[in-house]
């Protein structure tokens, strides 16, 4: 019996990241908001804010050359919030430099002014970061950092409001 008991034991042990991971996947952390502010540029980009939180509630507020401008409440499952920050995550966002092209161009190849600019902040499972990106700052780094920001708009469908009803099909 103490040997079924010890086996049964051990398995949970060896099973216990497993679902501790399928528990982190399937619901975001209460602690959860992401910020996408996008930002003007000199060919009259959309700019725009995104606030997610932990429990998929989104606010979009459509600034300037936007489809939809003021407010609109939205949401998303919690699998969606969970992913999205997953992705991040595992994209390396906490990792990022703070900046990428506002007096910092050490990760630019090249720099090109009058493009837009983007501001993401995340908080999550007891960490925050946020990165100033402009993209004009044209190379690998800020490539990765736009396919971050894009997985915001995407999780969230902004599509609908950046371009429009009419545009977004």
């Amino acid at each position: 019996m103490i040997r079924l008991g010890a086996l049964f034991a051990a398995m949970l042990v060896s099973l216990a990241p497993a679902f501790a991971q399928a528990a982190k996947s399937s619901s975001p952390s209460p602690d959860t908001v992401i910020v996408l502010d996008r930002g003007a540029c000199e060919q009259r980009c959309a700019v725009y804010r995104i606030v997610i939180f932990a429990d998929g509630s989104v606010i979009y507020d459509g600034r300037y050359f936007v489809g939809h401008p003021g407010l609109v409440h939205s949401g998303i499952a919690p699998e969606v919030l969970a992913g999205l920050v997953a992705d991040l995550d595992a994209g390396g966002f906490f990792q990022l430099e703070s900046n990428y092209g506002f007096g910092n161009r050490d990760h630019c190849d090249a720099f090109e002014a009058g493009e837009p600019a983007a501001i993401l902040t995340v908080s999550a499972n007891g960490r925050a970061k946020t990165v100033l990106h402009n993209h004009g700052c044209a190379g690998a780094a800020s490539k990765h950092l736009t396919e971050l920001e894009d997985k915001v708009d995407r999780a969230v469908g902004a599509a609908k409001w950046i371009k429009g009803p009419e545009k977004a099909r």
